[in-house]
C-alpha cells in the first residue's frame, strides 16, 4: 500500500461512516422525541400521502360524530318540547270528554271551555318558543334538517318537524305532505297511461310494459298503479257533501235519507235512514247504518257534512230536506300523500300531455305548500262572504272587485292562514309543429318584444324569453317541445311585433298556447291574452286547504278546491276547537285525536332518526378507531426499533470518531522517511 499524504483515503472513509452515523443518530433521536416514524416526505413520500388521507378521514369521522351529537341534541329539545304538547292535548281531549256529559250545565260549559282557551295558548306559546341554537323548532319555519354524519360529500341523514301550531295542529296533516286534487273524478277515468307519460316525484306511476286504460280499468286499478311503482307516495281518494243550508234533521211520516256509495271498482253501496228527531241523531244513525264507510258530522255553522274516503263519488237524495239542501251528486277528488313528509310535485314526462293531468285532477310542478291558480277571466267581480275558505279562515269580500283587491284580501290573513298571495300568470307555448325557419317577426308579450325571429332551437326560444325577463316578470324553461312561461304579471298578452298580419302569421296555424287546466288554443288572432290568476305560497310549508263556497264561481275567485280531506279536517285546527257545546265538544275529541296522531307520528320519525344517529356514531367511532390504527403502523415510530438503532448509531458515531483520529495521524508516518 503506498504512502501518500495529499489524499488519506482512510479519512475519508472514517469520515463518510461519521456522517452515515450521523445520519442515522439524527434519524433515531428525531423519531424518538417526534414519536413519529414519518416527520417529512422524504422518510416515506407513499406512506405520508396514505397517512394524510387517513387524517382527513379521521378528523372528518370525528366532527361528523360531534354533528352527530348535535343532532340528537336537536331531537331530544324537540321532543321533549312535543311530550308537554302531548299533555296538553291529553288534558283538552279530558275537558272535551267532560264537556260531552249531559249532566253539565251551559255555564260549567263555558269554564271548561275557557280552560281549553288557556291551553291553545300555551300549545301555540311551546311552537313559536321552543329553539335549538336561535333555530324555531316547532312553528314550521325549520324546514328540513340535514345532518352531516360522514367524512365525505352527501354523506347525510335528513330530518323534517312539520308545524305543531294550535292553528296546523289537528287540520289532518298526519305527519305527511299531501297533495289534493282540484278535479272530480266523474265517472270512470277517461285516460290511458305508457310510461313517462305522468310522474310523481320523478317516478312514472305506470312502468314499461304497463298500460292503464280508463276505457276497461278503474280508479280503483289507477290507485294501485300509484301505491307500487311511485316510492314515499300513498293515493287515495275521497269524497265529501255538505249541505248550502240548515236542516232539521227530522225524518217522519215515511221520510227516507238516502247516501249512495260509489266505489273506486264501480260498485255502489245504498244506506237508508229513517224516523229521527234532530241533526245529532241524524248524523248519528248515518254513521251506523254505514259501517264505517261514511263520517257524518255538523259543521260549526251547523250544516251536514257527510264524507267518505277511498270511493268515487257520494249520490245523497233527502225529500224531506231533513239535511239542509244536500241532496245532490258529489264526485271524490284524489289525493296524494307523502310518507315521509316529502313536498310532491306532478309533472309530465317525454311523452306526457297536460290532458291527462287534468284527467287526474292535478296541473303541472306544483306542491302542497304552493297553489297556482286558474286564470281569473271576471277579475272585476267581487266575492261574496263565504267563497273562499284558505285552512279553515274565511276570506273577507271587501274591495275583492279587482285581482289586485283579491290578493290584498287573502294577504290581511295571513297571520290567521299562514298564506301568503300574489298575482301569478303561466302559459305554455307548444312548437312541436312549428318550422322554427318560417318564423320571421319577434314576438310581443305584454308588450315588450320578444326577438324568435332567427331562432333554430326551442332552446333559443327560451334563451329569448329569459333576456326580457327583468323587464317582463316572466320566466321561460324548456319542456321537451314546449316552453313554459311563468311570473308575477296579472295576464300574459301575446302579438306580433311591426305590421304583420297577426300572430297566424308567426306560426302557420300550428302554435298553441296553452294555461293551466284549460284546453289548448291554437293562436290564430292579431293578440290571444291569458288571464293571470292568484298564486298561494305557505309561510311554513304545510299543505295549503282551498274551500270554495257553494256558490263561489273558479273563474272569479281565481282557485280551485284543494287538500280538503274526507274526514272534514282541514280548517277544524285545535286553534279553533270550542267546547262550550256537546256538539262542539264531540267534534273537539275527533280534531284532537287528529293532532295527537300528527304528534305521535312526529315522534316515531324523531325517535327512530334518534336511534339512528345512535348507531351512526357506534359505527363512525369504530370506523375512525380502525382508521386510526391503520395510520399509527404507518406513521407512528417503534420505540423499541428505534432506541436500538439510536444506541447502534452512538456506538458507531463514537467508533468512527475514533478511526476518524487515527487515520488523520496516518500522514504523520512521512516525517520518519525524512529524517
Amino acid at each position: 500500500m503506498p504512502l501518500v499524504i495529499n489524499t488519506n483515503v482512510a479519512s475519508l472513509n472514517s469520515q463518510r461512516q461519521l456522517m452515515n452515523s450521523g445520519s442515522a443518530l439524527d434519524r433515531a433521536s428525531e423519531r424518538l422525541s417526534s414519536g413519529q416514524r414519518i416527520n417529512s416526505a422524504k422518510d416515506d413520500a407513499a406512506g405520508l400521502a396514505i397517512s394524510n388521507r387517513m387524517t382527513s378521514q379521521i378528523r372528518g369521522l370525528d366532527q361528523a360524530i360531534r354533528n352527530a351529537n348535535d343532532g340528537v341534541s336537536l331531537i331530544q329539545t324537540a321532543e321533549g318540547a312535543l311530550q308537554e304538547t302531548t299533555n296538553i292535548l291529553q288534558r283538552m281531549r279530558e275537558l272535551s270528554i267532560q264537556s260531552s256529559n249531559g249532566i253539565y250545565s251551559n255555564a260549567d260549559r263555558a269554564t271548561l271551555n275557557a280552560e281549553v282557551k288557556q291551553l291553545i295558548e300555551e300549545l301555540d306559546r311551546i311552537a313559536t318558543s321552543t329553539s335549538f341554537n336561535g333555530q324555531k323548532l316547532l312553528d314550521g319555519s325549520l324546514g328540513k334538517v340535514n345532518l352531516q354524519v360522514g367524512a365525505d360529500a352527501g354523506q347525510i341523514i335528513t330530518m323534517k318537524i312539520p308545524a305543531m301550531d294550535a292553528k296546523t295542529l289537528g287540520m289532518g296533516f298526519v305527519g305527511v305532505d299531501m297533495l289534493g286534487g282540484e278535479m272530480d273524478l266523474a265517472g270512470p277515468p277517461a285516460l290511458v297511461l305508457n310510461e313517462n307519460d305522468v310522474l310523481i316525484n320523478g317516478q312514472s306511476i305506470v312502468k314499461a310494459l304497463e298500460t292503464f286504460d280508463g276505457a276497461s280499468d278503474t280508479w280503483d286499478e289507477l290507485l294501485g298503479y300509484i301505491n307500487t311503482n311511485v316510492l314515499g307516495v300513498a293515493a287515495s281518494t275521497y269524497a265529501q257533501a255538505t249541505g248550502t243550508g240548515v236542516g232539521t234533521g227530522v225524518l217522519e211520516n215515511g221520510d227516507v235519507f238516502e247516501v249512495t256509495i260509489t266505489k273506486l271498482d264501480g260498485s255502489t253501496s245504498v244506506i237508508q235512514v229513517t224516523n229521527t228527531q234532530n241533526m245529532d241523531e241524524l248524523v248519528e244513525k248515518i254513521n251506523a247504518e254505514s259501517g264505517g264507510l261514511l263520517n257524518a258530522m255538523v259543521t260549526e255553522s251547523g250544516r251536514l257534512s257527510i264524507a267518505a274516503q277511498n270511493v268515487q263519488s257520494l249520490t245523497v237524495a233527502d225529500t224531506s230536506n231533513a239535511g239542509g239542501t244536500v241532496a245532490g251528486a258529489y264526485n271524490g277528488r284524489l289525493v296524494l300523500e307523502s310518507k315521509h313528509g316529502d313536498p310532491i310535485t306532478i309533472t309530465r314526462g317525454s311523452t306526457g300531455t297536460l290532458a291527462q293531468l287534468d284527467q287526474l285532477g292535478f296541473r303541472e310542478n306544483t306542491n302542497a305548500g304552493q297553489v297556482e291558480g286558474v286564470g281569473i277571466t271576471t277579475p272585476n267581480v267581487a266575492w261574496n262572504v263565504g267563497d273562499l275558505t284558505i285552512n279553515g279562515v274565511v276570506i273577507s269580500n271587501k274591495d275583492t272587485n279587482s285581482l289586485a283587491g283579491k290578493i290584498a284580501a287573502i294577504n290581511a290573513a295571513q297571520a290567521d292562514t299562514g298564506v301568503t298571495a300574489e298575482a301569478f300568470s303561466a302559459t305554455t307555448l307548444d312548437f312541436g309543429s312549428v318550422d322554427l325557419s318560417t318564423i320571421t317577426s319577434a314576438l310581443l308579450m305584454n308588450g315588450e318584444p320578444i326577438n324568435i325571429n332567427g331562432a333554430t332551437s326551442i332552446g333559443d326560444i327560451v334563451n329569448a324569453f329569459n333576456a326580457k325577463k327583468d323587464v317582463t316578470g316572466i320566466s321561460a324553461t324548456l319542456l321537451g317541445t314546449r316552453v313554459v312561461l311563468e311570473g308575477n304579471a296579472a295576464a300574459i298578452t301575446f302579438g306580433v311585433d311591426g305590421t304583420n298580419n297577426g300572430l297566424a302569421n308567426l306560426n302557420a296555424a300550428t302554435l298553441q298556447i296553452q294555461s293551466g287546466t284549460g284546453a289548448a288554443t291554437t293562436i290564430s288572432a292579431t293578440t290571444e291574452t291569458v288571464p293571470g290568476g292568484i298564486k298561494l305560497t305557505s309561510v311554513n310549508g304545510a299543505p295549503i286547504s282551498i274551500r270554495l263556497g257553494a256558490n263561489a264561481v273558479p273563474a272569479t275567485i281565481g282557485l280551485l278546491e284543494s287538500n280538503v280531506t274526507a274526514e272534514g279536517a282541514f280548517g277544524t285546527a285545535i286553534a279553533s276547537i270550542s267546547i262550550d257545546t256537546v256538539a262542539g265538544a264531540q267534534k273537539a275529541i275527533g280534531v284532537i285525536d287528529k293532532a295527537l296522531a300528527t304528534i305521535n307520528d312526529a315522534r316515531s320519525q324523531l325517535g327512530a332518526i334518534n336511534n339512528r344517529l345512535d348507531f351512526t356514531m357506534s359505527n363512525l367511532a369504530n370506523i375512525s378507531e380502525k382508521t386510526s390504527a391503520s395510520r399509527s403502523r404507518i406513521v407512528d415510530a417503534d420505540f423499541a426499533a428505534e432506541t436500538a438503532a439510536l444506541s447502534r448509531a452512538q456506538v458507531l458515531q463514537q467508533a468512527a470518531t475514533a478511526m476518524l483520529a487515527q487515520a488523520n495521524a496516518r500522514p504523520e508516518q512521512v516525517l520518519s522517511l525524512l529524517r
